[in-house]
């Protein structure tokens, strides 16, 4: 006689008991999220003596969330995400034990707060992730554990439940989606076709004027914090990594607003008018293939040099969000009156921008070709930046403040931060000075913020779904019961089908393994290497052909120095935290009496005790 007679019906006592005492760890708060706590708090999860729903969220609530994360209000803006659900939740159902966590899941947390342990403790672990990385991480860490996963994510209208069952089902990570085709390198630097292109350029450009250039920057000088230590390493010869960035950050280092502003200036003069140029001298309007066919063809589109005028209320647009953006790397002051046109004006006036020089720079016209990883400077520029960098340090007009820069993290949400102003501006012209129709501020955010447009009804609908199979894994239903689904509510169409098996991995005749198993060996403080190795050989008859820990190699025989660490304690080699039980090892083997040249038998991961 209360508020569950009617689950009690659906699916009885039982059932309902083991939910009320379940141990669950839900990550992320967001939109399916909300939807997850929400059902939990309707059918009971957490509400026994034994049970408790643990959440964690490390993001904090914006105004672009209220539409569809419905737990949030716009009281709670910029307020934690975890900590708001968890007392939006207490007022649908007083009676649920909450934990609410402020903390990422990744390997940072691993040792401290998120580990095996507490993977252990849990009966069944939901993933609420909007991202490939840290699901796949998580999935890892429910494998090494054996800890049931339930995996799910909407696009859309599209959305999929995923159900991760140890010793039944793959994991998430046994599968990969193909990856996405990038657009080609030089279709973005030199010839866009759509406005799609334009504003990846634009963002791009944001990301390394403004936010992956000044974090190099910083790191230059937190791997060399010592000027008089730089100084004379320097005039040694040495020439530390990163030297040519700082010198052209410094030797370009706006001292005022109106550097800042004279920098987007001649920013403006280089993408929008000598880029052009420079295209049309190195491939003029008649240029011809080697098949006789001109070279500016669709999609090739040939650019129009921009001449620049502050009336014009893109170039304006430009000038101002640039300025704002580089005083803000830089730490430099302005005040609204200086955003005016009247005051920017007047700056400009003083302003020297040189005239367009041919060069003979290629440019890539292979689409095949991809970004350079890492630019191969000349050894005279390196050369030049180390003379430079000597000069300005002992110079009276170096300034410790100098030794860093704030570097600028994208927000779309923000519309006070000049991110989106910036991109859409210098998104359009590259747009005008190829011919390409201009978009508005609201699709340029889109895009730029790759933001898919969040259905509620998409979650909700993934959410239940999720709720029935969670009550299929407390119930430790048998394998045939369990659904994973692919849905699209604007077709709409709903594709339920069976999880794939776990693989099985065969070693030899009668010996076999999926991705839920591991070996265990139970060691203790004098079991040593050789103890190890013939664990295996009396087991399984197998010779060891390596044994590591991570990317450290712990033994490998082949190499000359480790023929003497069979004799050496496990502890020794490992060295493990005080704390540790246990470490998991990537041990390879052959069988006994084949050569060292026959390809090693796969194995499963080794999990070494350290015992007392």
């Amino acid at each position: 006689n209360d508020r569950y007679d009617s689950l009690r019906i659906c699916i009885g006592e039982t059932l309902f008991q083991k939910l009320k005492d379940v141990q669950l760890f839900m990550v992320g708060c967001g939109a399916i999220g909300c939807e997850m706590l929400k059902n939990y708090a309707m059918i009971g999860i957490g509400t026994g003596p034994k049970g408790k729903v643990t959440i964690t969220d490390n993001d904090l609530i914006e105004k672009s969330n209220l539409n569809r994360q419905f737990l949030f209000r716009p009281r709670d803006i910029q307020k934690s995400k975890s900590l708001t659900a968890s007392k939006a939740i207490l007022e649908i159902n007083s009676e649920i034990k909450i934990d609410p966590h402020q903390h990422k899941v990744s390997p940072e947390t691993e040792e401290i707060i998120y580990t095996d342990d507490f993977f252990r403790c849990k009966n069944i672990i939901v993933n609420a992730l909007d991202n490939v990385e840290a699901r796949r991480y998580v999935d890892s860490r429910c494998v090494t554990n054996q800890v049931p996963l339930l995996e799910s994510g909407t696009m859309g209208p599209k959305g999929h439940i995923q159900c991760v069952v140890p010793h039944l089902t793959e994991s998430y990570s046994s599968q990969r989606d193909p990856e996405d085709h990038d657009v080609p390198y030089c279709t973005l630097k030199s010839f866009p076709a759509v406005i799609d292109h334009t504003i990846q350029w634009a963002r791009n450009k944001f990301e390394s004027c403004y936010s992956h250039k000044p974090q190099l920057y910083n790191k230059f000088w937190s791997n060399n914090n010592s000027v008089p230590d730089l100084l004379q390493s320097l005039r040694n010869g040495d020439k530390p990594d990163g030297v040519i960035l700082a010198a052209k950050s410094l030797r370009s280092w706006p001292k005022n607003w109106h550097d800042c502003v004279a920098r987007a200036r001649l920013q403006f003069e280089k993408y929008y008018n000598h880029k052009a140029k420079q295209l049309l001298h190195a491939f003029p309007r008649d240029t011809r293939l080697n098949d006789g066919t001109l070279f500016w063809q669709s999609p090739k589109r040939p650019p129009t040099a921009i001449v620049f005028d502050i009336n014009d209320a893109l170039h304006y647009s430009f000038l101002e969000s640039a300025a704002r953006l580089h005083a803000s790397v830089h730490k430099i002051h302005f005040s609204p009156q200086d955003l005016t046109k009247e005051s920017l004006m007047q700056i400009l006036r003083d302003v020297h921008v040189p005239e367009f020089t041919p060069s003979n720079k290629t440019i890539d016209v292979d689409e095949s070709e991809q970004k350079p990883s890492e630019k191969v400077e000349d050894e005279d520029v390196l050369l030049q930046a180390c003379k430079f960098l000597v000069h300005f340090l002992s110079s009276q007009g170096f300034d410790k403040a100098m030794l860093s820069q704030s570097p600028l993290e994208f927000e779309k949400d923000d519309d006070s931060n000049g991110h989106i102003d910036y991109i859409t501006a210098c998104s359009n012209l590259r747009a005008t000075m190829y011919n390409i129709e201009n978009a508005d501020r609201f699709k340029t955010k889109k895009i730029a913020g790759r933001i898919v447009p969040a259905i509620a009804t998409t979650t909700a609908a993934v959410s239940g779904l999720v709720t029935i199979e969670l009550m299929k894994v407390i119930k430790d239903s048998p394998f045939d019961d369990y659904r994973n689904c692919f849905l699209n509510l604007a077709l709409p169409v709903f594709v339920f089908s069976q999880p794939a098996p776990a693989t099985r991995t065969v070693i030899r005749d009668g010996l076999s393994f999926t991705l839920w198993d591991r070996w265990e060996v139970h060691g203790n403080k004098t079991f040593t290497l050789k103890d190890f190795i013939k664990h295996f050989k009396d087991k399984y008859n197998f010779e060891t052909t390596l044994v590591s820990v991570g990317v450290k190699m712990l033994y490998m025989p082949i190499l000359p120095g480790h023929m003497k660490r069979p004799k050496q304690t496990m502890l020794k080699l490992v060295n493990p935290a005080p704390e540790s039980k246990y470490v998991d090892l990537i041990v390879s083997f052959t069988e006994e009496g084949k050569s060292d040249e026959d390809e090693d038998l796969p194995a499963p991961p080794v999990r070494y005790y350290f015992g007392n």
